[in-house]
């Protein structure tokens, strides 16, 4: 069966150690117009088009873990997070010592209280990210998608299991060694694969999927083809029918020009 959708993570899977795409993958997304490519990953829309943009229509761009999905510029699907739960989130999650909160919206990031350190780490993640006195100032004006917090010492793991629980309808998903993102249950890359899919006519089993963390467990359970890294975590190697090399042998694109050429 053709394939007919590819997505792929970024950090840990398509991008390598020195945070950069492989020529061969651009090659590829502009030699197979027919097959739809979706860059799936925590990282926001803004961002997703700064380094892919001239790929042009090829691209569809399944941001904040799967709280947007953009396509030419025009947002197809969203799932936002009430603002009372933004609330609360800001006033127990606001002033970790150590860490920084940001809200993920359509118009931009927002935060409060960066340190020097932890900014020149973030903006490599938000290309539209906004410094504000109160993040509750911010809640009713975008559209906010994700929270995501940065533990500056790489220790999030450890911060994970102490942070409040919001309600049983959100969920806090460990993306990264220094990553927490915190977002609704209804929201994942699964989930906004299964709209691409509906909205296409593609079944599971014309899909392909590429992760490394858990952030993109319920991708891999959407698509048939799915492929954990070899440096991925070890419960996202048990979910995935596949596995291939790491995220700095090329492990994507050596897939893609086996299955798909």
């Amino acid at each position: 069966m053709a394939i007919k959708l590819i997505a792929t993570d970024l950090d840990g899977t398509l991008l390598n150690s020195n945070n950069k795409a492989p020529r061969e993958f651009f090659d590829w997304v502009e030699r197979h117009p027919e097959i739809k490519t979706v860059i799936a990953s925590g990282r926001q829309y803004q961002t997703l088009e700064k380094m892919f943009g001239h790929l042009g229509d090829h691209v569809l761009y399944c941001g904040d873990n799967g709280g947007f999905i953009f396509h030419k510029g025009v947002k197809l699907y969203s799932n936002p997070i009430d603002e009372e739960d933004l609330r609360k989130a800001v006033r127990f999650m606001g002033h970790i010592p150590g860490t920084c909160l940001i809200l993920c919206g359509a118009k931009s990031a927002y935060t409060q209280n960066m340190s020097p350190e932890a900014e020149k780490v973030i903006r490599m993640f938000f290309a539209s990210l906004t410094q504000v006195d109160d993040l509750n100032d911010v809640i009713g004006k975008d559209e906010i998608v994700k929270m995501s917090i940065y533990e500056e010492s790489g220790q999030a793991e450890q911060i994970y299991p102490l942070l409040p629980n919001l309600g049983d309808h959100i969920e806090k998903v460990l993306s990264e060694k220094r990553w927490i993102d915190i977002q609704l249950k209804s929201t994942n890359k699964g989930k906004a694969i299964r709209f691409l899919q509906d909205k296409y006519n593609i079944s599971s089993d014309e899909c392909m999927a590429f992760g490394d963390y858990l952030n993109d467990y319920s991708m891999m359970e959407s698509c048939h083809f799915s492929f954990a890294m070899d440096n991925a975590h070890p419960d996202l190697k048990k979910v995935a029918n596949f596995q291939t090399t790491t995220n700095d042998h090329m492990g994507v694109v050596t897939i893609l020009n086996t299955m798909t050429e």
